[in-house]
């Protein structure tokens, strides 16, 4: 078959591309350059913006089309009209082909009020769905993998910090899936065809925190981290305080952070049903492949002036999130090497 990648460069778009090339489709990526990109028989790179209608290049044939296009990094502060936007150039863009549509979205319960990182994944699939096309729109929660976003946070924060953090944010359910399960349900929905627009959620088989999570990257690496438990605050003060901790996500891990409030669980069976072949695999096993993958280094923070750097934040010192107990716990960093293998 002919199928288009949109977002061919992101972390699942750059994933999927060699293995439906394996499969033996013709692919044709869309990135916003080519520099660097070398075009074979069976890929073909064309260059774009889906924000930008008129650079986007007239498309040969296509029978199938992924859209995997996700604005978190986007700075402008209006992200979600931008990802709204991007949805209706891209429908108006491959409307000419009528092509079989496969989005990525995101997990949401049901009725409750979104942060405006899953509402603009859940109106995006809205979109796409209302396109009269056949749209397979695939729900998924946390996607572990070298290069995941929600991962390599995951890492960062367990090897930077000093302590894991006690903190009701943390103690939300989702349902984590390997990259690997993931891309065997977007190569399954090649095969699948229905009509209209049809939602599938996806996941692991284990429902776990966010916190927990952390624990077990912690376990896996070795790393023992005496628990703290953290004062509740305004979410404004847990934003910057990632500006320090995770400051090369700070923007991304911003919008990914609002929707920690929410649980993403897989409530029916409709995959398995559609897809019996497909078994994710265990939690653990998932984190490990991505933890021995992972190529990232993160620095601990008390090796920059970390503890300085924070009492000067009037935002952290005067909202009690940096309590009596967390200054005297990071006092002692510097200080005491045994902090970090204390149970």
């Amino acid at each position: 078959m002919n199928i288009l990648v949109t977002g061919a460069n992101g972390f699942v778009g750059a994933a999927l591309v060699p293995k439906l090339i394996e499969a033996g489709h013709h692919v044709t990526g869309l990135v916003r350059s080519k520099k660097g990109k070398r075009s074979t028989s069976h890929l073909k790179w064309i260059e774009g913006d889906l924000l930008i209608p008129d650079s986007l290049p007239d498309l040969e044939s296509i029978d199938k089309a992924y859209y995997l296009v996700h604005g978190l990094k986007d700075e402008s502060g209006i992200f979600e009209y931008h990802e709204a936007l991007a949805a209706v150039h891209f429908i108006n863009w491959v409307r000419p082909h009528s092509p079989n549509i496969i989005y990525l979205g995101g997990l949401a319960a049901k009725g409750e009020h979104l942060s405006p990182h899953l509402r603009s994944r859940q109106l995006t699939g809205g979109i796409l769905g209302a396109s009269g096309f056949s749209v397979t729109e695939f729900r998924a929660s946390i996607i572990l993998g070298e290069g995941s976003l929600s991962f390599e946070m995951i890492k960062a924060l367990a090897e930077r910090l000093p302590f894991r953090p006690e903190l009701s944010l943390l103690k939300q359910g989702c349902q984590p899936l390997a990259l690997s399960d993931l891309l065997k349900y977007l190569l399954a929905a090649c095969e699948y065809s229905k009509k209209n627009h049809r939602i599938i959620e996806i996941g692991g088989p284990s429902v776990s925190t966010y916190g927990e999570l952390l624990d077990l990257y912690s376990e896996l690496s070795g790393l023992k981290r005496i628990r703290l438990k953290l004062p509740e605050v305004e979410s404004k003060v847990i934003m910057k305080a990632l500006d320090y901790a995770i400051p090369e996500y700070a923007n991304a891990g911003k919008k990914l952070t609002e929707s920690l409030g929410h649980t993403t669980i897989v409530t029916d069976d409709s995959a398995q049903k559609i897809f019996p072949d497909i078994q994710p695999m265990e939690l653990k096993t998932a984190m490990e492949m991505a933890r021995s993958a992972s190529k990232s280094h993160y620095a601990h923070l008390w090796e920059r002036d970390f503890f300085k750097r924070l009492l000067s934040d009037k935002i952290l010192t005067q909202s009690g999130l940096l309590s009596p107990e967390l200054l005297k716990s990071l006092e002692r960093v510097g200080k005491l090497k045994d902090l970090l293998t204390r149970k």
